[in-house]
This record gives C-alpha cells, structure tokens and sequence, in this order.
C-alpha cells in the first residue's frame, strides 16, 4: 500500500530531524540522516510518496513541540499519530510506553507486564527496535531491570542524552 506523506527537516541537538506525517499523524520521526538516506527510507518502510511541507501546520507543531522539548520547556507531546507498520502486539507496547511520565524510566519487563506478556520483554525490546516514532513514543524511557539502559538501536549515548535531558535515573 502506498502512502502520500509529507515531511519536514528542522535542527537539533541529535542533527537534523526530520518528521513524515499522513493526514491522520505523525508516522515517522527520525535523525542525523541525509535527505537521501531518509527518502530511501520511507519507501522501504511505507511504499511512501514524499513531500516536502515546510510550512505544514501539524509539522510546524512536531518542530516545536520538539524544539520546546530539547530546550526543557516540553515535557508532554500532544501530537496525533499514525502507526502506518507493527502488528497489534508492537502498537500496544508504543501505547503503552507513550504513558511513561517525562524523566521516569520503566523496564522491559514492566512494559510486557502492562500489555499481558509477562514473559515477552525481549519481544518489548524488538518492538522498540521497530519504534517509527522514537521521540514521540518514548522507547528511550524504557531500561533493562537492573536500572541499566539496555539497547536504544546501537546507539546507547543518544538514549542516555535523552533520558540525562529528562532529569531520569538509570545505571550510568
């Protein structure tokens, strides 16, 4: 299935960031990638038909709400999304993690205990590796047991950045 989206770039302390949207919400955020790299990468992902909408007013709003964020001033998003990719089990674990509080962290385990799988939290793991919406669905809050981070996508400084930013506490 193919999707008409469209997507702005704006600056960050992780680099440029770009965010895709459909009509319904934000579907995609990432980071520190090229144009290019991003293009091929929503294809891959979503079959996606591209825009660039600089001045769209639900990306206007991601970019600030984002901004705001980085700078200390957000601690809640209050954008609509759409979970174009995962199946019911990875859409309740974003959910769920979407209720972790600004500077708290929660554990795998506790995020398979939340949707009913108990035994799943490798399985939480793999849906955060899938996670579209990184910023939004806050996987970063998400640590392994021992209050250590766990994986962020081999990219563990970045999620002790995020979580240093939010005043959290977890095994440095």
């Amino acid at each position: 299935m193919r999707h008409a989206l469209k997507y702005t770039v704006f600056p960050t302390p992780l680099g440029p960031m770009y965010a895709a949207a459909s009509d319904a919400g934000v579907c995609r955020i990432t980071y520190d990638v090229t144009v290019d790299v991003f293009e091929t990468d929503m294809l891959n992902r979503f079959g996606a038909n591209l825009t660039f909408v600089p001045d769209d007013e639900m990306l206007s709003t991601v970019e600030d709400q984002v901004t705001r964020y980085f700078a200390g001033e957000r601690k809640v998003f209050d954008i609509p999304l759409d979970f174009l990719r995962g199946t019911p089990f990875t859409r309740r674990v974003w959910r769920t993690q979407q209720a972790i509080p600004y500077g708290a962290c929660r554990s795998y385990k506790w995020v398979a205990e939340k949707v009913g799988r108990p035994r799943a939290a490798r399985a939480v793991g793999q849906a955060n590796r899938n996670n579209d919406i990184s910023l939004l669905v806050p996987c970063h809050r998400v640590i392994a047991s021992d209050g250590s981070l766990g994986g962020y996508g081999g990219q563990p400084d970045i999620k002790a950045f995020l979580l240093d930013l939010e005043g959290a506490d977890y095994i440095r």
